[in-house]
């Protein structure tokens, strides 16, 4: 596997990598299974959203039994894209090992936040790893604050932002409806303003199960500028929700 693309080398030698897959069917392990299923990999292409072309997208349909179904559920652009990550992934977005691969579904906060350009497999020129981009972006999306549980629901509006540039505050900042809402960490919430769904947390539900977040709660102590010059440590990643 090379970044989010299949390489296939037979004992013949014969070596089969990205595109060259399309059309053929593999015997593969999904997530969450402990037998393999025959998977069709209909269409491979790039990500027009990836500027450095890296991506992959497969579209991948599942034809055990006579039977066939796409493997992803639909993405907020209605599609089912899957890619593998490197690595063994658990439910929450953590890497728990090195060896083998992941397959991920671009409906999952692993697959939106590479394809948000936080790539886990690149390290930027000034030595910055993406894996920790990753990670923070992972609980971003999620509204996983302490590191131990998403609370957000599907379909939320979210503007996300980084220190790197990679993405960048929207233009509509200061005269849309989104106020800012947390920093991020590879380990979860920086410091949180408010929370993006309080059905599901609220602030003083923060207060009471994440005590490190404690002096770090509501707008007056976790705002853009404090996030910003570190005053809770180092944060990788900002976001506004409404």
């Amino acid at each position: 596997m090379i970044g989010t693309a299949f390489r296939l080398t037979f004992s013949s030698g014969r070596v089969l990598q990205g595109k060259e897959l399309i059309g053929a069917t593999l015997s593969l392990l999904l997530p969450g299974e402990t037998t393999a299923h025959r998977v069709r990999f209909d269409d491979i292409l790039i990500d027009s959203r990836d500027p450095d072309n890296e991506i992959l997208l497969h579209k991948v349909t599942v034809v055990d039994g006579g039977s066939s179904k796409e493997l992803c559920d639909p993405d907020p652009d209605g599609n089912r894209w899957m890619f593998p990550l490197k690595g063994q992934w658990d439910p929450e977005g953590r890497m728990i090992s090195q060896s083998g691969f992941t397959l991920t579904c671009s409906a999952g906060a692993q697959g939106k936040c590479v394809r948000f350009g936080y790539k886990p497999w690149k390290t930027r020129p000034d030595g910055r790893d993406l894996a920790e981009y990753h990670r923070a972006c992972v609980k971003m999306v999620r509204a996983d604050y302490c590191g131990d549980k998403a609370t957000t629901r599907t379909g939320m509006k979210i503007d996300l932002y980084d220190d790197l540039g990679i993405e960048r505050e929207a233009e509509s900042a200061g005269t849309d409806d989104l106020s800012f809402e947390a920093a991020w960490s590879a380990d979860g919430a920086v410091c949180v303003a408010h929370t993006r769904v309080p059905e599901n947390m609220t602030v003083e539900g923060l207060r009471n199960t994440c005590p490190r977040l404690n002096e770090r709660l509501g707008p007056a102590s976790c705002n853009a500028a404090n996030a910003k010059a570190g005053h809770f440590g180092k944060a990788l990643i900002f976001n506004r929700s409404r």
